[in-house]
C-alpha cells in the first residue's frame, strides 16, 4: 500500500495543532479564572477596608461632635464666671461684652488674612444668616449678664439651659426641617426637672430669699436669642469657615454695644482698671474662653443637630453650679446636687442614643458602598470562550 505523504503530513499537522490548541485553551481558561479569582479577592479586600475606614471615620466624627458639645458648655460657663467677677467689681455688662467683641475681631482678622478668606466674597445667604445670628447672640449675651447680676450665675444659667433645648429644636423643626425624636423629648423632660431642682424658682418652691422676676425674664430672652443663633449656624453652608462666624459675632457686637455702652455704664472702663488691675486678668479669661466656646459650639453644630448640641451643652450648668460654690461661695443644698445628677443623666442618655443612631446609620451607609450586580457570576463559574485558529 502506498501512502500519500503530503496528505498524511497535513492530517498529522492538523491533529497536532488541534491538540495543542485545546491544551492552550485549557491553560488560558485556567489562568484567566485564576486571575479573576485573585482580582475578586483583591476587590473584596479593598471593599472591606473601605467599609472599615468609613465606619471608623463616621464613629469618631460622632464622638468629636458629642465631645465638642459638652466642652462648649463648660467653656461658656467659665467665660461667664470671669464676666460676673468683672460685673461684681463695677463694670457694666455692656462694657464687658464690648471688650470681648473687640478682642474677637482683633484675634480673628489675622487668622482670616492667613487663611486667605475674603469676608466680602461670602455668599449673600451666609452673610445674612451671620448678621442675624450675631445680633441675636450678642443681645442674648447682654441679657444673660444682666440676668446673672440679678439672680446669680446658677439660676440664670438654669433658665438659659432650660430654654435652649425647647426653643432651638422648635425653631430648627420650623425653619430648617430638622426631625424631633422621642428621646429628645425624654432628655428635655429630665433636663428641665434637674434645672428646677437646682434653681428652685420662687414660683414653685416659694422659699427663695432673694429673687428677681426681671432676672428670669432676661435669662429667657437669652435662651431665645441663642436658639435663633443656633438655627442660623445650622442653616449655613457646610464649607463656611468658623472664622467667619467668629468675626461676624465680634463685628456686629461692636456696632450694637457701641450704641449701648454709654447710656448703660456708670463708670468708664479706663477709670476702673487702675483701681482694680485684677480685672485685666478677668477680661482675658472672658475673651479666651468665649473664643474657644464659639469655635467648639459651632463646630459641634456642623456635626450634630441643633437639639443634640444644645442638650450636650448642659455641662455649662454643672460648671456654673461649681463656680457658684467655689468662687461666689453659694451654699449647697441636697436638691441642687440631685438636680445636677439628673442633668448628667439626661446628657448620658442622649450620648447613648447618639451612639445607637450612629451605628444604625453606619450600617445602612456601609451597605451602599458595594452592591452586587444581579447577573454577576462567581469567578469559578465565568465562561471563557477560547478562539481557535
Amino acid at each position: 500500500m502506498t501512502y500519500n505523504r503530503p496528505l498524511f503530513s497535513a492530517l498529522y499537522a492538523h491533529s497536532t495543532l488541534t491538540i495543542t490548541s485545546e491544551i492552550m485553551d485549557s491553560k488560558e481558561k485556567s489562568d484567566a479564572s485564576s486571575c479573576l479569582s485573585k482580582l475578586q479577592v483583591t476587590t473584596d479586600e479593598k471593599d472591606d477596608k473601605s467599609k472599615s475606614q468609613h465606619r471608623k471615620a463616621y464613629f469618631w466624627t460622632a464622638v468629636l461632635g458629642a465631645t465638642l458639645g459638652l466642652l462648649s458648655g463648660a467653656l461658656f460657663a467659665v467665660s461667664d464666671s470671669f464676666a460676673l467677677l468683672c460685673i461684681k467689681i463695677g463694670y457694666s455688662p455692656t462694657q464687658v461684652l464690648l471688650v470681648k467683641s473687640l478682642a474677637m475681631v482683633v484675634i480673628t482678622v489675622p487668622c482670616l488674612i492667613y487663611k486667605n478668606i475674603n469676608i466680602l466674597k461670602v455668599k449673600r445667604k451666609d452673610t445674612l444668616l451671620n448678621i442675624v445670628k450675631s445680633l441675636c447672640e450678642n443681645t442674648g449675651d447682654l441679657m444673660y449678664y444682666y440676668g446673672m447680676n440679678a439672680v446669680g450665675l446658677g439660676d440664670a444659667t438654669s433658665i438659659v439651659v432650660a430654654a435652649l433645648p425647647i426653643f432651638a429644636p422648635l425653631f430648627a423643626c420650623i425653619f430648617i426641617k430638622e426631625k424631633f425624636k422621642l428621646h429628645d423629648c425624654i432628655s428635655i423632660v429630665l433636663n428641665i426637672a434637674g434645672i428646677i431642682l437646682i434653681s428652685r424658682p420662687e414660683f414653685i418652691f416659694g422659699n427663695v430669699a432673694q429673687s428677681s422676676g426681671i432676672g428670669y425674664l432676661y435669662s429667657i430672652i437669652t435662651g431665645i436669642g441663642l436658639s435663633i443663633g443656633t438655627v442660623c449656624s445650622r442653616a449655613m453652608s457646610d464649607g463656611l469657615s468658623l472664622l467667619v462666624l467668629i468675626f461676624y459675632n465680634g463685628f456686629c457686637g461692636i456696632i450694637l454695644l457701641m450704641i449701648l455702652v454709654y447710656p448703660t455704664s456708670n463708670e468708664r472702663i479706663y477709670i476702673l482698671i487702675p483701681d482694680y488691675p485684677i480685672t485685666i486678668a478677668y477680661l482675658v479669661g472672658v475673651v479666651v474662653f468665649f473664643y474657644l466656646y464659639l469655635y467648639s459650639y459651632n463646630r459641634a453644630l456642623k456635626i450634630l443637630s441643633a437639639g443634640k448640641v444644645t442638650l450636650l451643652s448642659n455641662s455649662c450648668l454643672i460648671v456654673g453650679f461649681v463656680a457658684d460654690v467655689v468662687v461666689f461661695h453659694k451654699q449647697v443644698v441636697s436638691l441642687e446636687l440631685i438636680g445636677a445628677a439628673i442633668i448628667i443623666l439626661s446628657s448620658s442618655i442622649l450620648l447613648l442614643f447618639i451612639w445607637l443612631e450612629t451605628r444604625k446609620t453606619l450600617n445602612e451607609e456601609t451597605k451602599l458602598i458595594k452592591k452586587p450586580k444581579k447577573n454577576q457570576q462567581p469567578p469559578n463559574e465565568i465562561k471563557i470562550v477560547g478562539s481557535k485558529s
